[in-house]
């Protein structure tokens, strides 16, 4: 079995160079495929209801104070800013902190909510430089980054639509059986024991719903709140986490996010965070290894191959084949703008 690297190489993806550890050089077949997976996503968010937005990568370090990053994840981070202010500023690790910003703009009425934010982000993490893997343990990579803002009792019908687009997203890449998890709470959290019973419920409630027999991870929740994840396996049978739809009790807290209810009182709104690729490095590193290089038609870069010293009869189906695929990949796009 190839690793995705050397698949990335046969087919002339991308690579990794010293002077950026980490990081990916992608090749023109291998940002066409980025693009497209991207693209891919875009269409389905849009079509959801979810409008795409899109915040800066360096902001100052009082923002990740504020949103508790600083103290729970800094020796993730990257530091930097001007001569004098050496250290004042965070290439942002995700992007929640700036869309709740965004949310903060104006004065929400429950008649906004709920509200679909999605962004693919750039962000930054300082994995160990032992840890590094390609796609598949970057510290630079793409989010499908998106927040959902709403009322409790919208909530079950927010997370069956996670799990419905994920059924839809993960078929068209030939995943069909998916792994789905519901990580409950921790012994250190934040947020009522009331809030926690009330989303685990919610997440276990939908998951039945949807036809998803998912697993309980007791205590495997983040501190903030409890989430489902759905993961991929390998072609060496690692599993990897790739979506998830996850509560958040803490930040709604600590930026004092509020709407106004039916009564005209100001009250939290729910905070949903969710990702169906999460990192499309990653997604395209796993489909390369699963896949082996046969990739979806749709999708592949690279559909036919000519070799030298063929006939003009055989160079002539060849390019046929090429136009068909590229008309199949817009056919597809279009089919997407059209469904309900």
């Amino acid at each position: 079995m190839k690793t995705h690297r050397e698949i990335a190489e046969q087919l002339d993806l991308f690579h990794s160079e010293p002077q950026a550890p980490g990081m990916i050089f992608w090749h023109p077949n291998g940002w066409e495929l980025f693009r497209d997976i991207q693209e891919h996503m875009r269409r389905v968010y849009r079509r959801n209801g979810f409008e795409e937005v899109n915040t800066p990568v360096f902001m100052k370090k009082e923002l990740w104070q504020t949103s508790g990053h600083m103290d729970m994840f800094a020796e993730n981070m990257f530091f930097g800013g001007g001569k004098e202010n050496i250290d004042e500023y965070v290439l942002k690790p995700m992007s929640c902190p700036a869309h709740i910003l965004l949310f903060k703009r104006g004065v929400h009425s429950h008649r906004d909510l709920p509200l679909r934010l999605f962004e693919f982000g750039l962000v930054h993490r300082n994995e160990s430089s032992g840890s590094l893997n390609g796609c598949l343990r970057a510290r630079q990579f793409t989010q499908d980054d998106a927040h959902v803002f709403c009322c409790w009792s919208q909530a079950e019908a927010e997370i069956c639509g996670f799990l419905q687009r994920a059924k839809q997203v993960y078929g068209d890449y030939g995943y069909h059986n998916l792994d789905v998890k519901i990580s409950t709470k921790p012994e250190k959290a934040l947020g009522s024991d009331e809030q926690w019973c009330r989303a685990q419920k919610l997440l276990d409630s939908a998951c039945q719903i949807e036809g998803f027999n998912a697993e309980y991870q007791a205590g495997e929740g983040a501190f903030y709140g409890p989430k489902i994840e759905v993961s991929l396996t390998d072609s060496m049978g690692r599993r990897w986490q790739c979506g998830t739809i996850q509560f958040d009790f803490n930040l709604p807290e600590r930026f004092d996010v509020q709407y106004a209810n039916e009564q005209g009182e100001f009250e939290r709104p729910v905070i949903m965070h969710q990702a169906m690729y999460g990192s499309i490095e990653r997604w395209l590193g796993i489909l390369l290894e699963v896949s082996q290089g046969n990739l979806p038609d749709w999708l592949h870069p690279v559909p036919v191959a000519i070799a030298s010293g063929v006939n003009r009869a055989t160079h002539l189906k060849s390019r046929v084949l090429w136009a068909s695929t590229r008309l199949n990949k817009v056919f597809m796009w279009r089919a997407c703008d059209a469904a309900p």
